[in-house]
């Protein structure tokens, strides 16, 4: 239990830093965050609305227990922003239940495969972050243990228990659930001696779990669908589903994306020596083949899949966890030199990054430069160090002393890059201009709902080109637009001085500078109309620092 316990604390340890150190990051996490709170000002949870319009992409559970917890909280960012991390800690007790299910006697197994899937890198980047895919996760291991359950002769609450969490799985992202669970299940004979004698008693469990999780997810999906209109109906039921599986709206990739990206999704332990030399002392039996089918058939089906990213393998990730622990745990004797080297080696390596950014003279004109000061080299290159002492130790010891290293190397990165990184991301000043204004608002080009939870604002106006803005403006000739400038505009802005590294608010002098700018670019839409600019904020989008301006015309179209 102490080393559960551990594991759980290091899992809290890194939630609690990200969500202290940085903002909601734009588009993903401000979107879902505006979609809950629109459903909280307006009080419709059966329909979700981003800035006042029908949202179809995504289903309700992840709203709904933030509104759960703003029920009691009342809006508390930071309470919200601990619902899909909650769910990530939930999945390690959940992975450790199911290591005992499938090997009841391998002690040093069960005590290693939560931390070994904690602190793989896919794990520790999208356990903090609110999406989707942790409760996802949560009810694939759920509905697994349910199979398993099912397997080992309890088949109605066996059954129950898949189905209902298929069913919470689809309110959680949709249908995409069944892929992790239901392949599983289908290939039983492969992995279950039982099953193989009752082929019809399994495949009708089969379809009674699948019906019940049909059941629940129509049960929102049906009237939902009824109460959202024509459009919102067909997004729902037919457009999000078919849309990603043949031809993704968004994020689509070859079929073999996934092989290079797998490889570092299970980083550190895949360049783990134990893991490789436990491949000869492992056998094939009937646990490992229950592991094999769920990762083989998921990792199938998602590279057929058109949209692809590297989340969306989190719900297969345990599996990969699992296998990769029993593999390490059957060496025999204690852990080697070489067996840690290479994790060791890149740690150090990777410890190195700031000094070897901030002074290699080709780096130097690169935006990882003064990305981390210089002195985390020294703490992160020790996370690396510190890992060869621990040679010769029995496997546990090493386990877990390589795992709390992991998670604490990229503790000391979330924190090292709280200044220069996680600043750039924070939309709240500007959101905070755009609501102090008491008229209409606008958004030019594509909008995500960024500012709506942040600046509590019910509704932004999106013209998307330059026809759609004048007809807006007639409308609304004393409304602010929020623009993004042009690579070109940028450039003369950061020639005129004005660039990503002013901190301080915008004076007088320079917003009439960048007015007179605007006005002399012909490439600016509406230059014409006399802008006017009150505020500039520089936003990150990646990396690189863009800014965003808040202006009215002072000459709008008539």
């Amino acid at each position: 239990m102490r080393y559960l316990l551990w594991t759980i604390c290091l899992a809290i340890l890194l939630v609690v830093t990200e969500l202290v150190s940085r903002p909601l990051l734009p588009i993903d996490e401000t979107r879902y965050m505006s979609v809950a709170w629109e459903a909280h000002v307006s009080g419709d949870h059966l329909v979700s609305h981003l800035n006042t319009k029908t949202y179809a992409h995504k289903p309700p559970l992840l709203f709904w227990l933030i509104n759960a917890v703003w029920y009691v909280t009342g809006l508390n960012e930071y309470a919200a922003r601990l619902v899909s991390p909650t769910a990530g800690i939930a999945c390690l007790l959940l992975t450790a239940l199911m290591a005992r299910k499938l090997w009841p006697e391998a002690i040093s197994f069960q005590r290693c495969a939560p931390m070994m899937l904690l602190s793989m890198t896919v794990w520790i980047v999208f356990c903090p972050v609110t999406m989707f895919d942790m409760l996802l996760t949560c009810f694939t291991l759920i509905g697994l243990l349910g199979v398993l359950r099912a397997e080992a002769g309890a088949a109605k609450t066996g059954w129950l228990l898949a189905g209902i969490a298929m069913g919470l799985g689809v309110l959680s992202k949709g249908p995409v659930i069944l892929v992790h669970v239901v392949p599983a299940a289908l290939l039983a004979p492969w992995w279950s001696l039982r099953v193989r004698t009752a082929y019809i008693r399994w495949y009708a469990g089969c379809l009674f779990a699948i019906t019940i999780a049909a059941c629940i997810g129509l049960s929102w999906a049906l009237p939902s669908a009824a109460a959202g209109g024509k459009a919102y109906s067909d997004e729902l039921l037919f457009g999000q589903t078919a849309g990603r599986m043949v031809n993704s709206f968004a994020h689509r990739e070859p079929f073999w994306w996934y092989l290079p990206v797998l490889p570092i999704c299970l980083t550190p332990w895949i360049l783990f020596g134990a893991t490789w030399r436990g491949m000869r002392t492992t056998t094939l039996d009937s646990p490992l083949k229950f592991l094999l089918s769920w990762t083989g058939a998921s990792f199938l089906i998602l590279s057929m899949v058109s949209g692809k990213q590297a989340y969306y393998l989190m719900p297969a990730i345990p599996a990969f966890a699992l296998i990769i622990a029993r593999l390490a745990t059957a060496i025999e004797g204690p852990i080697l030199k070489r067996d840690l080297s290479v994790v060791a080696a890149g740690t150090m390596l990777l410890g190195a990054f700031p000094l070897i950014a901030n002074h290699a003279p080709a780096l130097a004109e690169t935006r990882l430069k003064d990305l981390i000061a210089d002195w985390y080299s020294i703490p992160m290159m020790a996370c690396g160090a510190v890992l060869l002492l621990f040679s010769w130790k029995r496997i546990e010891t090493s386990v877990f002393t390589a795992g709390t290293l992991a998670v604490l190397f990229f503790v000391l990165v979330i924190v090292a890059v709280r200044p220069s990184l996680w600043a750039g991301f924070d939309l709240r000043p500007l959101a905070g201009s755009v609501a102090s204004h008491d008229g209409p608002v606008a958004w030019y080009g594509s909008y995500h709902g960024q500012l709506n939870y942040l600046g509590a604002i019910r509704h932004i106006a999106v013209p998307e080109n330059h026809e759609k803005l004048a007809e807006w403006l007639r409308s609304h000739p004393d409304g602010l637009v929020v623009f993004r400038l042009s690579y070109g505009t940028t450039a003369i802005l950061k020639k005129a001085g004005i660039n990503g590294s002013n901190s301080e608010p915008l004076s007088s002098v320079q917003a009439e500078q960048i007015t007179q700018i605007l006005r002399s670019d012909s490439e600016f839409p509406g230059h014409d109309w006399q802008p006017k600019v009150t505020h500039l904020h520089w936003i990150r989008t990646g990396l690189p620092l863009v800014p965003m301006v808040v202006l009215r015309f002072e000459n709008p179209p008539l």
